[in-house]
């Protein structure tokens, strides 16, 4: 493991940015001037690390030879990550936000452009709040008083990171691919125009384009150019391999012992990679295969020591992808991992190209009959059929990850596909969930369960209308869904979806106020009042952590033995972060300026998501309700002896959230 690109620790202010050289590509980059910076990207053989492995140099060059003196070429951070099996691009951001955004404002300055524009999903809240702060000193202190950087939220649909239509949010329209990529067609620089919506063919005029190109940039990919333009193309060469040089940050995610991010030289095997990130495979089980997303075909546990590069994985007859491996035992199925990965991406179709939603649909359905033991030789004829059709009149790389993942699976296991179990058999296999990581909690990857309820007219209620998302939507504003969904970390759950609301109350009720305490805080402009609220947080916390440590901890060290490694970890993490929540508390009570509390109310919301996300699902997945109602009664008598201390009347304290 590597921390060329990633930082090991976060990376907390501008001001520490600063005094570990940060800043210092814009001064060189502004030395050399825009060709030698497009020389010197090109030189270091930088590619994209999005997915497509694009080289960087070229696309800027094509992007500069294709701007138009009528408006500046804006640059665009794609930060909508949403490949299943990847979490990379928000680790980044949550590390250094700064250096992406320095790379950001070199590519600007490169471009001459005044505009970067940071595209994320509203729903990734950790990594706005480390934006907004990082924006918020950068206001102050700006790598370039001459580029104007924003943010623009989108939703979750998967096709928000497809970069055609990311540029269609931005503009204030539905996730739907264009047909002109963005060298030709980029960001209107007038007002938004929702009536434009992405279906209308919109090429350039003779003489160049009739409006601005737009570089779009993969978070990771303009992580790693200050670095390139301060040490050089060389330095950046003198890891990987010729063809893929620099580093790749993996996520390991799936059937192995833990899940996580990590930086790897190019060229590291695949299961190097799988062994020292993932742990390897679990006790008793052997690995089958691994998927990079749902972008690329699978590959067999066989050629797992393939090395991690662009021109090792295409030799393989797969991609390296945005390096998000999803990897699989012989407990899975493979249809039922064909079938997740085809029904996601059918589901995610917008409907543009009726090929690719219509066709998709017809094969993840035939994928489900064969699945629950229904098929018959029919249902494998017509996906063979529908592989060949689904990819026609494609304007993105969806309809085309259909076909190869589907195709890869039938090859790899044609064998699987045959002779399914029926109900007298005992029943088919269990389905696959393959959804985007919202977080990884406890060296393990909660997925967004919410998928599995998605319809494919991108509704959520109990049937799909039928219609496609683009007829639908095609000349609606983008909205944005209000977020709702349970969470639980994939591989510890053992298939229970019954989400209480009763249990738990207690640890519920104190983050209730731990909440409202920061906003007392972040609200109040009196320093008697901000020491009295910090004194009242300072108390809640500690209660917090009586039940934490004392009770739910314990307990889960307990009743999941075969957790393992997660279970030391949990309680090791529970020590670490609360010492660290102690030192910002400190901190915040010095100086209780903006700065401090934002860095205490991320510590605290990280906290609390731990508890929520993966230790309240965790006991809830392996405790029988007596237990729970044994352990709710535990952490009330332990608060009874603990009430609420206020430094207010404890009138504060609504009746309904009293501890009796």
């Amino acid at each position: 493991m590597l921390n060329r690109v990633l930082d090991p620790s976060p990376c907390d202010s501008l001001d520490a940015y600063r005094s570990s050289g940060g800043g210092q590509a814009v001064a060189e980059s502004t030395r050399i001037g825009p060709d030698a910076t497009i020389d010197r990207i090109l030189a270091s053989g930088l590619r994209g690390r999005g997915g497509a492995g694009f080289p960087t140099g070229v696309k800027w060059r094509t992007v500069a030879d294709a701007g138009t003196a009528a408006a500046p070429t804006p640059v665009v951070v794609n930060a909508a990550e949403g490949e299943p099996g990847t979490f990379k691009d928000r680790t980044l951001l949550r590390r250094n936000p700064y250096k992406v955004i320095e790379g950001a404002v070199v590519a600007a300055l490169t471009l001459g452009s005044t505009e970067v524009v940071i595209a994320t999903k509203a729903s990734f809240t950790q990594s706005i709040r480390r934006l907004r702060r990082a924006l918020a000193e950068l206001e102050d202190d700006p790598f370039s008083p001459d580029v104007h950087i924003r943010l623009v939220f989108g939703p979750d649909a998967y096709l928000f990171g497809e970069e055609t239509a990311l540029l269609e949010v931005i503009e204030g329209r539905q996730p739907f691919p264009r047909i002109a990529p963005p060298f030709r067609r980029g960001l209107d620089p007038n007002e938004e125009q929702v009536q434009r919506n992405a279906s209308r063919l919109h090429l350039a005029v003779d003489g160049g384009s009739d409006e601005p190109p737009a570089l779009v940039d993969n978070v990771e990919t303009l992580a790693n150019v200050p670095a390139i333009l301060t040490e050089g193309s060389d330095w950046f060469r003198s890891l990987g391999t010729a063809d893929s040089p620099g580093t790749i940050i993996c996520t390991v995610t799936g059937h192995t012992r833990r899940h996580g991010v990590a930086e790897y030289p190019m060229g590291t095997p695949l299961s190097e990679v799988i062994a020292e990130l993932g742990g390897g495979a679990r006790v008793g089980r052997h690995l089958l295969a691994a998927v990079s997303g749902v972008a690329n075909p699978l590959l067999p546990a066989d050629r797992f020591d393939i090395p991690l590069s662009y021109e090792a994985m295409a030799s393989a007859g797969t991609s390296l992808g945005a390096g998000g491996f999803i990897i699989f035992d012989d407990t899975c199925d493979p249809v039922s991992i064909a079938h997740g990965i085809s029904r996601f991406l059918a589901v995610e179709s917008c409907g543009q190209c009726e090929p690719c939603k219509a066709d998709g649909l017809a094969i993840s359905a035939a994928l489900e009959r064969i699945r629950v033991g229904d098929g018959s030789d029919r249902d494998l004829a017509l996906i063979n059929k529908r592989l060949d059709t689904v990819i026609r009149g494609a304007r993105c790389f969806l309809a085309y990850q259909q076909q190869r993942t589907v195709a890869s699976a039938l090859e790899l296991f044609g064998d699987a596909f045959q002779n399914r179990p029926g109900a007298a058999d005992g029943g088919p296999p269990p389905d696959e969930l393959i959804a985007p990581v919202v977080d990884i909690l406890g060296n393990r990857a909660v997925l967004d369960n919410e998928n599995a309820r998605k319809q494919p007219d991108w509704t959520y209620g109990p049937t799909d209308s039928g219609a496609f998302p683009a007829a639908l939507y095609g000349n609606s504003p983008v909205t944005i869904r209000p977020h709702a969904r349970p969470l639980h970390p994939d591989a510890v759950s053992d298939g229970h979806s019954d989400l209480r609301t009763q249990d738990f109350a207690q640890v519920r009720m104190i983050h209730r106020e731990l909440d409202e305490l920061l906003e007392r805080l972040e609200n109040t402009t009196d320093p008697d009042s901000a020491k009295a609220a910090l004194t009242d947080l300072d108390r809640t916390l500690q209660r917090h952590h009586d039940i934490t440590d004392h009770i739910l901890y314990p307990t889960v060290s307990r009743a999941v033995p075969g957790l393992g490694d997660d279970a030391a970890w949990t309680s090791e993490h529970a020590a670490e972060d609360a010492e660290r929540l102690a030192h910002r508390l400190a901190a915040s009570h010095q100086d209780p300026s903006p700065e401090n509390l934002a860095i205490l109310r991320e510590g605290i919301d990280e906290h609390i998501a731990h508890v929520e996300h993966f230790v309240v699902p965790l006991l809830r997945n392996h405790l029988a309700p007596t237990e729970l109602e044994h352990l709710d009664d535990a952490m009330a008598t332990a608060l009874a002896h603990d009430p609420p201390r206020t430094s207010q009347s404890t009138a504060s304290v609504p009746a309904d959230r009293k501890v009796t």
